[in-house]
């Protein structure tokens, strides 16, 4: 999935490309230009994207809310079920549970995709950490979705 040799890509070609639509011509000219990188370091598996400067920061601080919430909403939870004497029950648990899964979403992989989105997907950490990352993605991510599938099956019965 995530290329770390070192493969040099490099396209220059100015083409024209007639498509025709409903019995009419289209022409479009287009450039693509890329100079030679490394693959690995640069993207992390991300798609390469170009934001201006009002949309990085619109997005930045959106991205930023949003896991300002999750970190505060969560760690309420976590809180009042732990101080609340009438809170602390099994069921209950199984909250916390989410919670702490979603607060590790929160902490340990929001900050690090909020970077790699407001510089058009580059990835700035280093391949090995790309790799720590990913894993981080995927462990946080799932132990939300079981422990959620974990309160369903207890709801239900």
């Amino acid at each position: 999935m995530f290329n770390t040799s070192e493969i040099e890509l490099t396209f220059n070609k100015k083409e024209d490309i007639s498509e025709v639509i409903n019995g009419t011509s289209l022409q479009f000219l287009y450039t693509v230009t890329t100079s030679p990188t490394t693959m690995g370091n640069e993207s992390c598996g991300e798609q390469l994207l170009d934001f201006g400067r009002p949309e990085k920061i619109i997005i930045g601080v959106m991205l930023a809310i949003i896991t300002a919430v999750t970190v505060m909403g969560n760690t309420l939870v976590v809180i009042a079920v732990c101080v609340v004497k009438k809170l602390r029950q099994p069921s209950n648990y199984l909250l916390v549970s989410l919670a702490v899964a979603d607060l590790s979403v929160a902490i340990v992989v929001m900050p690090f995709v909020i970077v790699t989105d407001l510089t058009g997907g580059k990835w700035l950490f280093g391949d090995v950490f790309c790799n720590i990352f990913v894993g981080m993605d995927v462990m946080c991510c799932t132990a939300s979705i079981m422990t959620l599938c974990v309160i369903s099956v207890d709801s239900g019965g």
